[in-house]
């Protein structure tokens, strides 16, 4: 198994969670402020200098108002076309 950072795989996750937090609306500060992290955080995994775990991914997507089922399902149908 392949270390995520810089992968292909690890690409698709950082574009698909700028997708969704630009889809909602937020810049990076606002998205963080709603995690009620540091806005460093959020420029970090969508540069792909920082990976995010399950939970993680839930919890921006829920704070961008998306269903982190059907962001998951997406995200998964692209890795199948890597």
């Amino acid at each position: 198994m392949k270390k995520t950072l810089f992968s292909n795989h690890g690409k698709l996750i950082s574009q698909r969670l700028i997708e969704i937090r630009k889809k909602a609306g937020l810049t990076q500060r606002a998205l963080a402020k709603k995690l009620d992290r540091e806005p460093s955080l959020v420029a970090h995994y969508e540069l792909g200098q920082r990976r995010i775990d399950l939970a993680e991914f839930y919890w921006i997507c829920k704070a961008c108002g998306a269903s982190p089922h059907q962001e998951a399902s997406a995200l998964m149908k692209s890795f199948d076309q890597i």
